[in-house]
């Protein structure tokens, strides 16, 4: 069994191959569950040492990545940063995460292996997890590389039995005794950071959160909490909790949170989910799929009281009945603009990078325009602003995956060679009868978008 206390193989060591290792996953397969309960305890404690020696050569790893493509962009004439960006995404990919958390992993990697020898090695032998090094690397991250040194030594013999809570706050300490100015730049660069943002939760529910300074955040919640103590004189059985999330919503929009607002939509679906009560899910531009009974309510179908007092503007987008994919457009510019940018936006909903969930802030073309790449829908990603500039390093490339007219794939080819296809999300589709699919087969389906106003009449 594995003992975490053991010295780490040396240099003389013959280094594993890539297919070595992967064979640990098959020898995992076969791991003998039938063993006392002093053994299975045992063998959890074993696997959880792995997995932190794992994240160390996982770093190692990222390091030397990042030292050998830096000399190759520094020789031609590349900023740090594109390489940073550029590594980073390799190493999102390759660990099936986001871009952003790609750039995290090779920030840690550098700081663990280049600053941080004592919690390094702590993790190199297991004895702690790589998101508790992670923690004392972000406490550590406001100050010098010698302070950083000293926090590392001091912490270095009881990191391994401390809780995760405990490793913050010795850190956060150590650092604000030995470098109190850097923590007070960090907290005036955290307040600058200061954001609101939106994402969604299972069962057409979304989390919206606010990143506050601590005095306002506790504020703000404290405020709720006393109005809602007195805002119970409507005669309904709301918790405390349905009762705060209410007075949010009306606090920010002036309006009462279960009656209609005025929204624009784009929805993917069938004529029929809208108005003739079908029930294929459609798709909200923003937040993913959502019911169809939801849908129609969201524009106004749901009751008569609905259509009068909200004023909603419906784009909805038609797709192809053979596979649900939304039908092609071009244009003649080298930009991506108007009814064509939205229509990319709508089909990509996120970042099309494989594992990147950021919101689109870029439209551009698969085969680069300087390169004879057309302005279409065919050619064009939606891409969020980090990763656009990511394939602009001369080592990166796309490609359209496939030709065939169904899903509109995307191969990105890293620097060293690896393939990764992004598809964007499914279409809402009904699921249609074999004589359906065989009509649908025989004709021509033209491109027809139209904008419908329901107004208050």
């Amino acid at each position: 069994m594995f003992d975490p206390q053991q010295t780490v193989a040396g240099d003389d060591f013959t280094p594993l191959a890539s297919e070595e290792i992967r064979t640990w996953l098959m020898r995992l397969l076969e791991v003998d569950y039938c063993l006392p309960d002093a053994q299975r305890i045992d063998q959890i404690a074993a696997l959880e040492d792995l997995k932190g020696a794992a994240a160390a050569a996982q770093a190692a790893l990222t390091v030397d990545l990042y030292d050998e493509q830096r000399a190759s962009d520094q020789a031609r004439g590349l900023r740090q940063a594109d390489t940073a960006r550029s590594v980073g995404g390799q190493v999102a990919l390759a660990r099936r995460e986001s871009p952003s958390r790609g750039s995290r992993h090779l920030g840690l990697a550098r700081a663990l292996v280049d600053e941080m020898p004592q919690t390094y090695g702590a993790l190199r032998r297991g004895e702690i997890s790589e998101w508790r090094a992670t923690i004392v690397a972000q406490e550590t991250a406001c100050t010098t590389r010698e302070i950083r040194g000293l926090v590392d030594e001091q912490l270095a013999d009881d990191l391994p039995r401390m809780s995760d809570r405990r490793a913050h706050a010795m850190a956060a300490g150590l650092t604000a005794r030995l470098d109190a100015a850097s923590v007070v730049a960090r907290r005036s660069r955290a307040v600058a950071a200061r954001r609101v943002c939106v994402r969604a939760a299972p069962d057409g529910m979304a989390i919206l959160t606010a990143v506050l300074p601590c005095a306002d955040a506790i504020a703000a919640h404290l405020a709720l909490q006393q109005e809602a103590r007195t805002d119970v004189a409507d005669g309904t059985e709301r918790s405390r909790g349905q009762r705060m999330a209410d007075l949010l919503v009306g606090r920010l929009t002036g309006r009462e949170p279960a009656g209609p607002c005025d929204v624009h939509l784009n929805l993917l679906m069938d004529a029929e989910t809208l108005f003739a009560g079908d029930a294929t899910p459609a798709r909200l531009e923003g937040y993913g799929p959502i019911p169809a009974d939801l849908a129609r309510q969201l524009v106004g179908a749901g009751s008569e009281g609905d259509r009068n007092t909200a004023r909603v503007t419906l784009r909805r987008l038609f797709t192809s009945p053979r596979d649900g994919d939304l039908i092609r457009m071009e244009a003649t510019t080298r930009a991506f603009t108007g009814l064509l940018r939205e229509l990319v936006t709508v089909r990509d909903e996120v970042c099309r990078t494989p594992y990147c969930d950021a919101p689109i802030r870029h439209v551009d073309h698969i085969r680069p325009h300087s390169a004879g790449g057309s302005t279409s829908f065919d050619n064009a990603q939606g891409l969020c602003e980090d990763c656009n500039y990511r394939k602009e390093h001369p080592d990166w490339r796309a490609s359209r995956a496939s030709s065939d007219g169904y899903r509109h794939g995307v191969h990105v080819i890293t620097p060293t060679g690896h393939v990764y296809r992004s598809e964007p999300p499914p279409t809402p589709v009904r699921q249609r009868s074999r004589l359906e699919h065989s009509l649908a087969k025989r004709i021509d389906v033209a491109l027809l978008t139209g904008r419908i106003y329901l107004e208050s009449g």
